[in-house]
């Protein structure tokens, strides 16, 4: 009985031991289900972490940029800041200053510089009102042919240009010297000189920050119009460009709606007369003739002979008598002295009338001188004759030999200043078709279309689009 009952033992013990094995492998297994879900947790957790870290070292490096960057707008701000300027162009041929001005030399220019600085800064403060522009600098250019000018204001009586008295150049050295910045810049002659360097200053001025207003006097010269085309419609350049006004603006400035503005304390608002009003011939007779009364013992003498002569432009005036009706009678030598007093003689009064015969017939004028612009103010050429296809392999071949383009300079000016230095090829001269075909190929990136005409009087024309 003791062997059965220590079996049974037995067996309650093994199905103990395995039940208690069953709970352990359970227990186990929950335990490794957990620690795979607290291990890909913590995977994740690390990955965010090293997520983290990159960015964080990612805004960190942006930061430290962005840093720098702003250190250097800072700097460039305080540099834009610390010189700001207001620049006035003026074309001197068109735009002339006033009379009383002009007449007082050096003087006068200093006139000048002084109330054109007081223009520009009363205008600046009312339309800058939250600025300190009572700080801003102002450069002033006056371009123009000083020599041109100065003839053109001598023959209308304004102003004496002599070897002695050069009262244009006194009064731009006064000018120049009113304000430290202040330019009267002589060009030279010929129109295209004066526009080039006012078309490519009024370009660099509109780009540089410090230049907080610009003032522009063109509005006597459709020329300009191309140059100006481009800003109408730009934000940045519109509100701080203004026209000035001096003689009544051409249409097209118009249209354009910049502001203008005058200052009629300075420039002349009427343009210069062609030219000055002498006296006549005829004028000249008839107070000759009032001056000398008839005298006891002439003789009456037929009509008088009407004598073509010239004026200044070349038209003809015919002397006449203010009554015709009434015999002229003319004083012989010696009624003067007071002597005898004797008729005069036909061959007397053929001697006084009879002068040197000219030709009154119209003439047609020889047709003005003009150069073309197109719509960027470049200079173009009419178009262009046909070019021979000989020429044009003499020509490809020049070069395919050399292994070098053709100079312009050397070729189309006559002159090199880079010598034998040149990188491009001289050698002989070029044929006429051979500079023809030059000359298109200097043409190759610019618009050929002329749009504006150029007289060489400085008058412009613009052509039909």
């Amino acid at each position: 009985m003791d062997g059965a009952n220590d079996l049974t033992q037995y067996v309650r013990q093994l199905e103990l031991f395995r039940h208690q094995d069953h709970a352990r492998d359970q227990m186990i297994g929950e335990i490794l289900t957990r620690y795979e879900h607290l291990q890909r947790a913590y995977q994740e957790k690390c990955d965010d972490y090293s997520n983290e870290v990159e960015s964080r070292r990612m805004w960190q490096t942006k930061a430290g940029t962005y840093d720098r960057e702003m250190q250097a707008l800072s700097k460039s701000l305080k540099t834009t800041e610390s010189n700001p300027f207001v620049f006035v162009i003026i074309d001197g041929d068109g735009a002339v200053f006033q009379d009383m001005l002009l007449k007082a030399g050096a003087d006068g220019g200093s006139q000048a510089g002084y109330l054109l600085h007081n223009e520009i800064m009363n205008y600046v403060s009312e339309a800058y009102p939250q600025a300190a522009s009572q700080d801003w600098s102002v450069m002033v250019q006056i371009v123009l042919n000083l020599d041109g000018l100065a003839k053109k204001l001598h023959a209308c009586g304004i102003i004496s240009n002599t070897a002695a008295e050069r009262t244009l150049s006194d009064f731009g050295r006064g000018f120049g010297r009113a304000q430290p910045l202040f330019s009267f810049i002589d060009v030279g002659s010929g129109k295209e000189s004066a526009d080039h360097k006012i078309r490519e200053t009024l370009r660099l001025m509109v780009r540089i920050n410090q230049c907080k207003h610009i003032f522009f006097g063109p509005c006597h010269d459709n020329g300009y119009l191309p140059v100006l085309e481009p800003y109408k419609l730009d934000p940045k350049v519109y509100p701080r460009l203004t026209l000035i006004e001096t003689t009544p603006a051409e249409e097209g400035f118009k249209h354009l709606n910049f502001h203008r503005i005058s200052f009629k304390s300075v420039f002349r608002s009427e343009k210069l007369p062609d030219r000055v009003e002498r006296p006549s011939v005829s004028s000249v007779s008839s107070v000759s003739a009032v001056a000398s009364p008839p005298t006891a013992g002439m003789q009456p003498l037929p009509p008088p002979v009407h004598v073509p002569t010239t004026n200044g432009n070349g038209g003809a005036l015919l002397r006449s008598n203010t009554n015709e009706s009434q015999p002229q009678r003319v004083a012989s030598p010696q009624s003067s002295s007071g002597g005898a007093q004797t008729p005069t003689s036909w061959s007397v009064v053929t001697k006084v009338s009879t002068g040197k015969t000219i030709d009154i017939s119209s003439k047609k004028p020889a047709p003005k001188k003009y150069y073309l612009l197109n719509v960027e103010s470049q200079r173009v050429d009419e178009q262009f004759p046909r070019i021979d296809p000989n020429v044009e392999k003499r020509f490809k071949e020049r070069m395919t030999k050399s292994g070098k383009n053709l100079c312009n300079n050397f070729h189309l000016h006559g002159f090199c200043k880079n010598g034998d230095a040149c990188p491009f090829l001289h050698g002989e001269k070029l044929s006429q078709g051979e500079l023809t075909l030059l000359k298109q190929k200097g043409y190759h990136d610019i618009d050929t279309k002329p749009r504006v005409k150029v007289y060489e009087d400085g008058t412009t024309q613009m052509l039909a689009t």
